[in-house]
């Protein structure tokens, strides 16, 4: 009778395993669709973790406007480098 009873039971363990599996990969998804990153790296192994991290992720296109503001910048940081090298020249 008890080894009845399991067998009658296996199927429906097995069913809820593919459901709670199901489940999970729906809990994985944020609302747009989109698999929620912090969710599916505390299912990765050390190793997946690293390996996912070290794929190179490439550069970003930018636009011709951001690409001019950021030069302004750069030229900026380097005038300032400049003043501040200036200011402690002359106070020696």
């Amino acid at each position: 009778m008890v080894s009845e009873g399991r067998a009658r039971h296996a199927p429906s363990v097995a069913a809820g395993a593919r459901g709670s599996a199901r489940l999970r990969a729906r809990a994985l998804r944020s609302a747009e669709g989109e698999p929620d990153a912090a969710a599916v790296l505390s299912l990765l192994e050390a190793d997946q973790i690293v390996a996912a991290k070290r794929t190179p992720i490439g550069r970003r296109t930018l636009s011709p406007g951001l690409r001019v503001v950021l030069w302004i910048l750069r030229l900026y940081v380097v005038f300032m480098l400049l003043v501040v090298a200036l200011q402690v020249a002359r106070s020696l």
